[in-house]
């Protein structure tokens, strides 16, 4: 429970960080009760919904956009495809194996059971989003344990060349930019950004001080979720241990340093 909270904590100091070094920490968006805007940015806009030309959308993208680069520009998207065969196994993430503290899990299965859905090869460093519902700040990291494995056509996958992976994860999952890709869905029963407007979002310059503490928590997170995951499993072997031999061989087996 201690390593759990401790995850949760360092992933709030790590947002923090990044909506300090954004100028974000304490911005309060206009929010006039009425506005107008021009028809021709209707038109270019192609859509005409009053939320999408809020004058606080328009202030947080002139602040994110400073710097004139996108999530594409720092983070490409990796478009390497899955292909299911008969025989042997693959590891599959799906959108509900997001955690969160932007780690991910996954499931073992056979490749003729694959579903239609397992789409894209992952590897140690991406950065996986979610295209549905982005409201729900379901992003993770991919870990070198994770390498190769395959996920989800509903995850743009990410690869962090011109930032962190911490960063653009944390980024990622900020409340203000996932109201900004939530804007951006179609369709009502499973809204959806497409991979072309989350890769035309606006990425803002980040200073190097505030890239390392970020990098630190997030890390620190997960880390701390490692552990407690190691714990539950060695509690689980522990009853395990008493069933078949005895609650003295528990107590030893608990007693042992735990590994990392």
């Amino acid at each position: 429970e201690n390593n759990r909270r401790k995850s949760l904590y360092s992933v709030a100091e790590a947002e923090q960080s990044l909506l300090c070094a954004l100028d974000l920490e304490d911005w309060r968006p206009p929010e006039p009760l009425t506005y107008t805007r021009r028809a021709s940015d209707v038109f270019a806009a192609g859509r005409m919904d009053a939320d999408y030309f809020a004058p606080r959308v328009d202030g947080l993208l002139k602040r994110l956009s400073r710097g004139g680069q996108t999530v594409g520009d720092v983070a490409p998207a990796r478009r390497e495809k899955f292909k299911a065969a008969g025989d042997g196994e693959f590891d599959y993430i799906e959108i509900s194996d997001v955690l969160s503290d932007g780690t991910v899990a996954s499931s073992r299965m056979a490749g003729r059971e694959a579903p239609s859905r397992a789409t894209w090869h992952v590897h140690a460093g991406d950065v996986l989003t979610s295209t549905v519902r982005p409201i729900r700040r379901l992003s993770a990291i991919v870990t070198p344990e994770q390498d190769g494995f395959v996920c989800s056509s509903g995850f743009v996958v990410l690869q962090p060349r011109r930032i962190a992976p911490e960063v653009c994860l944390t980024y990622l999952r900020l409340p203000l930019v996932c109201e900004l890709m939530d804007l951006h869905t179609s369709a009502s029963l499973y809204p959806a950004i497409s991979d072309t407007d989350l890769l035309a979002l606006p990425f803002p310059e980040i200073g190097e001080p505030a890239c390392a503490k970020i990098v630190d928590a997030v890390r620190t997170a997960h880390a701390a979720r490692r552990r407690a995951h190691a714990l539950l499993e060695r509690a689980k072997r522990a009853v395990e241990i008493a069933i078949e031999e005895s609650e003295a061989a528990a107590l030893r087996f608990l007693a042992e340093p735990l590994e990392g």
